[in-house]
């Protein structure tokens, strides 16, 4: 005889939410991505989906044939969480139902959200552990759709900075809202947070084409540049100009930007105006990386894209720029009365690679300055120190560019 099922056995199997709508406790999945209600339980090994706007879940089956990400994470019967499946004892994993471990498949790659897919051509890393995936989608999550406090927000950008030193998550953070929500907090009111924001868009722009595709977008490099433009605080001055080379290094449209916006120009009345060797030899580094021919080559060498002529062309047009930064940096080196100025040793030396880039491709646009000559002429390693052997070395490299030996 039919029997039908008690309210108990009922309840056991399904779940009724406040408007009296009643779906199974385990979810039930198809061949296509379905919303995972609330409260119910994943099988192990299907293919999860995370909505970072709404907070959703999406599951289906996992198609063998698609060659589908193989990153899992496992949930055991209290609730925790592990990356790697050998975190489990065998003895945990039985036949007893009491013990049963599900293995679920994460995936955040939903293209209606803030989290975006990686474009084609780029392979994915797959070999990232999955905990950093996790902390990734966390921080984005928290950016994009709540308020945090700020120590929360310090606490997220610095747990991004660390993240996006992978390419995988430069790309991630470029492509979705995530970037729109840090540049945002380049005008937060504490100095901090901005320092932090610059240094996570820095690093996550590092020789990552696909990221500089994005911040041209968003028009970041005018507007890094207004911001360089009218800040006086040296370590976020820095930072800013950290995310601006990064932005920069090695790309041709980069580059265009910068010439279109009066960069080099702009940058020029900075220098002048904060006097503080540690931003002043990160500007000789942003010069000479932007006029360094082997810069543009390794990056794009690497991604196949276009070539060195391009650069060599836009780069031309700059000339008298190129002229006023090497004689910016001769004069930092010394004194009204040629004298050695008290600069460090890792600041003279950035200022040298600069001068010494400038006087091999521009050699008319970096002409001796006297001061300058004298200067040189006077650097000599008297005391023949081996942990200065590079500078000396580089010193002299510029006084046979100038003919002085």
């Amino acid at each position: 005889m039919y029997q039908c099922a008690t309210f108990t056995e009922y309840s056991a199997k399904n779940i009724c939410n406040k408007e009296g709508h009643c779906y199974p406790k385990v979810f039930i999945a198809t061949n296509y991505f379905q919303e995972v209600l609330e409260g119910q339980e994943i099988p192990a090994g299907l293919h999860v989906k995370i909505d970072f706007v709404s907070g959703k879940k999406y599951a289906k089956l996992l198609d063998h044939n698609n060659n589908e990400p193989s990153d899992i994470i496992i949930v055991d019967k209290d609730g925790s969480i592990h990356s790697d499946p050998a975190q489990i004892e065998s003895s945990e994993v039985g036949t007893n139902q009491d013990s049963e471990v599900h293995i679920h498949h994460e995936d955040s790659l939903e293209t209606n959200s803030s989290f975006p897919v990686i474009p084609p051509g780029h392979k994915e890393n797959f070999r990232i552990p999955h905990s950093d995936n996790l902390l990734f989608e966390e921080c984005i999550f928290k950016l994009t759709t709540t308020s945090q406090s700020l120590h929360d927000i310090i606490s997220t950008l610095d747990s991004l900075e660390d993240l996006v030193h992978e390419l995988e998550f430069g790309i991630k953070l470029a492509k979705g809202n995530g970037l729109i929500s840090i540049v945002k907090l380049l005008d937060n009111d504490s100095n901090e947070v901005k320092e932090k924001a610059a240094l996570v868009i820095g690093t996550t722009m590092q020789n990552n084409p696909l990221a500089q595709d994005e911040a041209l977008k968003l028009d970041l490099i005018p507007y890094l540049l207004d911001l360089l433009s009218s800040e006086t605080d040296i370590k976020l001055s820095s930072r800013l100009l950290y995310a601006l080379s990064s932005i920069v290094r090695g790309k041709k449209e980069s580059i265009q930007s910068i010439k279109d916006n009066q960069g080099l120009s702009r940058l020029a009345v900075i220098y002048q105006k904060l006097e503080n060797n540690e931003f002043r030899a990160k500007c000789a580094l942003f010069v000479t990386d932007f006029i360094d021919p082997n810069m543009f080559n390794i990056v794009h060498k690497k991604f196949n894209l276009f070539d060195q002529h391009h650069h060599d062309g836009i780069i031309s047009s700059f000339e008298n720029t190129i002229e006023t930064w090497c004689n910016l940096f001769q004069d930092t080196l010394f004194d009204d009365m040629d004298n050695d100025k008290e600069i460090d040793f890792d600041t003279r030396e950035k200022l040298l690679s600069g001068i010494s880039m400038i006087k091999s491709h521009y050699s008319r646009q970096c002409p001796l300055r006297n001061g300058f000559k004298h200067w040189l002429l006077n650097q000599i390693n008297l005391d023949d120190d081996e942990y200065l052997e590079d500078y000396f070395r580089l010193v002299n490299q510029v006084k046979i560019q100038y003919g002085l030996i």
